[in-house]
């Protein structure tokens, strides 16, 4: 295992310099949304939390740190990265997996898409579209997370924010569920916009989609949030059988993406075993989240397609 405290340290260095865990180009979290053209401001917005944008980089750290885990240079080789990120060296820049990039555009973009399909339209707040901080509740780093969440909120609300609409379980946890507690005054409502489609009643095309799937359900949506219904539901509108693995539900089983930067090998093993579960049921598995989407797809076998639901739902290739 990688020194923890180590890692905490390289996370919370990055944070404070460069309001990512590690270094991110700003741009890279909302050029996608660019050449739609959404509006700046408005009383629904959509906000990623930059989770999706940020998974190839993810999965690239994720890469270098199950090179040296278990080595004796391990600790050495995150104390260097701490040290030489401090002082800004841009060669240190994570490069995405460039694969991946693509894919993440072409759901946050379905994402738009199945919203405006539904009636629903919404701003983007661009520049605004700042990283959520759940990382550093998740290492308690609690006044650290504190004053970023404000800094998110007071963001969100200049531009006239009422409604957020999130895009995976971990930015709707945190801030349906945990922001209330670290921010005075939190008046924003938060919804899913998987919940927004399935209570919206949305329609999809028959016939260029369906199928027999699996689906997945991350941990945050489930236990937490109550996310459960919306996705079987918006799936079998769309012409899809959904088929359930042994472990469903409140029930789920996890990816492995909560101890990946701690512990690479032991992450990807609970991924294997969780894939193995759902390819019993189907060759297509279904996730809601980038992290389980990022896990499940690094373990999946080329006879099994891991599919984002958003892509599912807008009849775009995966």
């Amino acid at each position: 295992m990688l020194n923890p405290i180590e890692v905490v340290k390289l996370v919370e260095d990055n944070m404070r310099r460069y309001g990512f865990p590690f270094p991110v180009p700003r741009e890279a979290v909302y050029s996608w949304a660019k050449p739609l053209k959404l509006p700046e401001r408005g009383p629904v917005i959509l906000y990623t939390g930059a989770l999706y944008q940020l998974t190839p980089y993810i999965a690239s750290v994720v890469e270098q740190l199950s090179t040296i885990e278990g080595s004796r240079v391990s600790g050495i080789a995150l104390k260097l990265s701490g040290i030489l990120s401090s002082l800004g060296v841009s060669r240190l820049v994570v490069r995405p997996k460039s694969d991946m990039v693509s894919v993440v555009e072409r759901i946050l973009k379905s994402i738009v898409g199945l919203l405006e399909r539904s009636g629903v339209k919404v701003a983007y707040p661009y520049e605004d579209d700042m990283y959520s901080g759940v990382l550093l509740y998740d290492l308690g780093l609690d006044e650290l997370f504190k004053g970023h969440a404000v800094k998110v909120y007071k963001a969100l609300k200049s531009r006239g924010a009422e409604l957020i609409v999130t895009v995976d379980p971990h930015t709707t946890h945190i801030m349906r569920s945990v922001y209330p507690r670290y921010v005075d005054g939190y008046d924003l409502k938060v919804k899913s916009y998987l919940e927004i489609l399935a209570e919206g009643g949305a329609e999809f095309k028959q016939g260029s989609i369906g199928g027999r799937v699996v689906i997945h359900d991350p941990c945050l949506y489930a236990r937490f949030e109550n996310v459960v219904e919306h996705p079987r539901k918006l799936l079998s509108t769309a012409g899809f059988e959904v088929l359930e693995p042994r472990r469903s539900r409140k029930m789920t089983y996890c990816c492995g993406g909560p101890i990946e930067g701690l512990t690479p090998r032991m992450a990807k093993m609970i991924a294997k075993t969780r894939f193995e579960e759902l390819r019993e049921k189907s060759k297509t598995i279904v996730t809601l989240c980038p992290i389980c989407y990022t896990n499940l797809k690094a373990v999946a076998e080329d006879d099994v397609d891991v599919v984002d639901i958003a892509l599912l739902l807008s009849g775009v290739k995966p």
